[in-house]
C-alpha cells in the first residue's frame, strides 16, 4: 500500500527560527486550474437515498458510506478514485453536500449526500490543508503554499475569490469565525507572529494584531462568545485577544489544539499529554484543572450525558484506544478499543481524527482499515466497521455538536 503520511499523519511548520507542531492537520500538494470546476459526475450509480445520520469514510480507493446503527457499510463511491489522499471534509449547513480536500491534484471534491455521488471537482491552490464554512454560501479552503484562502461558491461550485491572508504569501493557516464577528474573521499562519484580520465580505486582509514573539507564528484558535475573547496558539503560549478592541489582553503559558464544548462554556487545550480545561465564560480564562493522557491525546469531542455530566472523548495517537474523560470530575472514566493507526518511525507529531455525531464518537484506524463507532452515552464500542487499509478521514451527515471550533463553522 502507498502510505500517504508526509502531511496526513504529521505536519510541521516553521515560524521564524522555531517550529510549531501542526498535529491535527491534513493536507496535500500539487496545483490545479484557478477557475476550478469540473462538470462531470464521478460517483457510482445513484440510488437516490438520503444519507442523514450516516458516516462518509474516506480511504485511498473508496468513499464508504456507513450506517452507524447497523455498524455496516451500506454504499460506496469508487468511480475515478485511486490511491487518494484526503483532508478536512466540511458539510454544508443543510447537509446536502460534503466538500473534501483531495490531496493530488489539489482539488476539492463536492459530494451530493442524497445522490451519494461526486458531482464536481474544484481546482484550488497548492498544498491545501484546511477548509471552513463561515456562511451558507461559501467554503473557504486554505492553500498553505500561497498563504491564501480559495473561496468556493456552494451553488456554482466555482472559485469566486482568492483572499491573501498570510503576511509572507505562504504558510499553514486556519480561519476563525463566529456569528458575533459579523462580516469579519481572523486567520492564523505559522509564519506570521500575528492574528490576521479578514474582511469576509470584501475578501481581503484589512489589518493584523501583532503578537509579542516575532519568531513564533500562530496556529490553533478558538473563540469564547460569553467573554468575547479569542485565543491564538503562539509558539508555546496562547495569546488572548479582546475582539471588541482587537487588543491582546493576556498570554497564557501553555498552548496547543483548542476544542470548545457545544455550549461554548468549556475550552479544552491539548498541552502535550496534558489536557487543560478552561472556563470559557471567565474573563480571566480560569482553569478548572488538567487531565493527563499519556498515550498522546488528539482532537476532543464532547457529549453531555442524560444526567448532565460533560464528557470529552479523545483518540490516542500512541495506542489503539480512546479515552473518555469526565470533565466535571477531571478524570478518565473509561477507555475503548478503536483500532490502530500507522506510526512512521521517527515521526515527531502524530494525528488521529475523531468526530461526533448522532450520539456516536467516530474515529478511523488506517492501519487496521476500520472505522470505530463508540456509543457516547453508553461509553462502549458499538462496532469496528471494515472499510479499507488507509481509511483516515470521516464526516458525519448531520449535527456534529462541535460548536464553532468544530465540524461546521
Amino acid at each position: 500500500m502507498k502510505v500517504l503520511l508526509d502531511r496526513r499523519r504529521f505536519v510541521q511548520g516553521v515560524a521564524g527560527s522555531s517550529a510549531i507542531a501542526l498535529a491535527g492537520c491534513l493536507g496535500g500538494d500539487d496545483s490545479g486550474d484557478d477557475n476550478g470546476n469540473g462538470d462531470e459526475s464521478n460517483g457510482d450509480e445513484s440510488n437516490d437515498e438520503e444519507s442523514e445520520g450516516f458516516i462518509y469514510a474516506f480511504a485511498p480507493n473508496t468513499i464508504a458510506i456507513i450506517d452507524p446503527a447497523e455498524g455496516a457499510v451500506v454504499d460506496e463511491i469508487t468511480d475515478g478514485l485511486e490511491d487518494e489522499g484526503w483532508g478536512d471534509p466540511r458539510i454544508t449547513a443543510d447537509y446536502s453536500e460534503i466538500y473534501v480536500i483531495r490531496d493530488s491534484p489539489s482539488q476539492v471534491l463536492v459530494i451530493d449526500t442524497e445522490a451519494r455521488e461526486i458531482v464536481d471537482e474544484v481546482d484550488i491552490g497548492p498544498d491545501p490543508t484546511h477548509m471552513y464554512h463561515p456562511n451558507d454560501d461559501e467554503m473557504w479552503v486554505h492553500s498553505d503554499d500561497e498563504g491564501t484562502f480559495y473561496v468556493i461558491d456552494t451553488d456554482s461550485h466555482h472559485v469566486t475569490e482568492i483572499v491573501e491572508s498570510g503576511l509572507e504569501n505562504e504558510g499553514h493557516g486556519k480561519l476563525l469565525y463566529h456569528e458575533d464577528f459579523g462580516e469579519m474573521g481572523y486567520a492564523t499562519n505559522v509564519n506570521d507572529p500575528a492574528a490576521l484580520i479578514i474582511d469576509l465580505e470584501a475578501y481581503e486582509r484589512t489589518d493584523y494584531i501583532e503578537l509579542e514573539n516575532e519568531d513564533e507564528g500562530t496556529h490553533y484558535k478558538a473563540y469564547a462568545s460569553e467573554t468575547g475573547l479569542a485565543y491564538f496558539e503562539h509558539g508555546d503560549e496562547t495569546a488572548v485577544v479582546d475582539t471588541e478592541t482587537d487588543e491582546v489582553v493576556d498570554y497564557l503559558d501553555f498552548a496547543g489544539g483548542m476544542y470548545l464544548s457545544p455550549d461554548e462554556e468549556v475550552l479544552g487545550v491539548l498541552d502535550g499529554n496534558s489536557i487543560r480545561f478552561l472556563d470559557a465564560t471567565s474573563d480571566e480564562s480560569e482553569e478548572y484543572g488538567a487531565v493527563n493522557v499519556d498515550e498522546g491525546p488528539d482532537a476532543l469531542r464532547y457529549h453531555e450525558a442524560d444526567d448532565g455530566t460533560l464528557y470529552a472523548f479523545t483518540a490516542h495517537t500512541q495506542t489503539d484506544q480512546a479515552s473518555i474523560i469526565d470533565v466535571d470530575a477531571l478524570e478518565i472514566v473509561e477507555t475503548v478499543d478503536i483500532g490502530d493507526i500507522i506510526r512512521p518511525e521517527g515521526a515527531p507529531f502524530l494525528h488521529r481524527s475523531g468526530v461526533a455525531g448522532g450520539g456516536y464518537f467516530i474515529s478511523p484506524a488506517d492501519d487496521d482499515g476500520i472505522v470505530a463507532i463508540v456509543d457516547m452515552e453508553a461509553q462502549e464500542l458499538v462496532d469496528h466497521v471494515e472499510v479499507e487499509e488507509g481509511v483516515d478521514t470521516v464526516q458525519f451527515v448531520g449535527d456534529s455538536g462541535g460548536g464553532y471550533s468544530g465540524n461546521l463553522r
